[in-house]
């Protein structure tokens, strides 16, 4: 059960709670020069200069022009333009990087995950960018509004099922030949 609950958590954590923004393409010029030590430290252990200066984050603005701040720890997709049918639609797995370089004739970017090559893709492939940011406070209501629900659930299972005994005192068991005096019949 506790598994469960856990998984449950998780799964709600990484997909209901998050928000995603589609970033112009001129705005992922913003992001070129990204480069961030400390998750390539964890990435691999190799020689990395502590207290070195260097950009751990960056600022874009969406197409609706909110500043969102991008980092290693931000997941990134870039999207083709429109075709028909949608499905054949040019788009990278969401991912994140620790380092990106942009320049006008294409975007590399070198994923967090250990074993995963550098992606490279020619900018006049991509159209825009989709960034995708957890949200603290829908993920603290979602969670909130679930266990009132269950709490609510649980209350009203009470209400509904009354518990009697044999008359010896013992056994706990529901007589469900019983009508609860509620009204409610099943």
């Amino acid at each position: 059960m506790r598994s469960f609950a856990a998984l449950f958590a998780v799964s709600l954590m990484s997909s209901a709670c998050t928000t995603t923004h589609a970033i112009p393409k001129s705005e992922l010029a913003r992001l070129d020069g990204f480069k961030d030590d400390n998750a390539a430290l964890l990435r691999e252990l190799g020689d990395v200069m502590l207290n070195r200066p260097d950009e751990r984050r960056r600022m874009v603005r969406d197409v609706d022009g909110e500043t969102h701040a991008f980092t290693a720890d931000t997941p990134l997709a870039l999207v083709g333009p429109a075709t028909e049918p949608e499905e054949a639609r040019f788009q990278t797995e969401e991912q994140r990087f620790i380092q990106v370089g942009v320049d006008a004739t294409r975007f590399q970017g070198v994923p967090l995950k250990p074993d995963a090559a550098p992606l490279v893709v020619p900018m006049a492939q991509v159209e825009h960018g989709r960034l995708r940011e957890f949200s603290l406070g829908r993920t603290l209501l979602l969670t909130g509004a679930i266990g009132v629900a269950v709490l609510a659930s649980v209350v009203t299972l009470g209400i509904l099922i009354d518990p009697t005994t044999d008359g010896d005192g013992g056994g706990d068991g529901i007589d469900f030949d019983r009508l609860p005096d509620r009204g409610i019949r099943f």
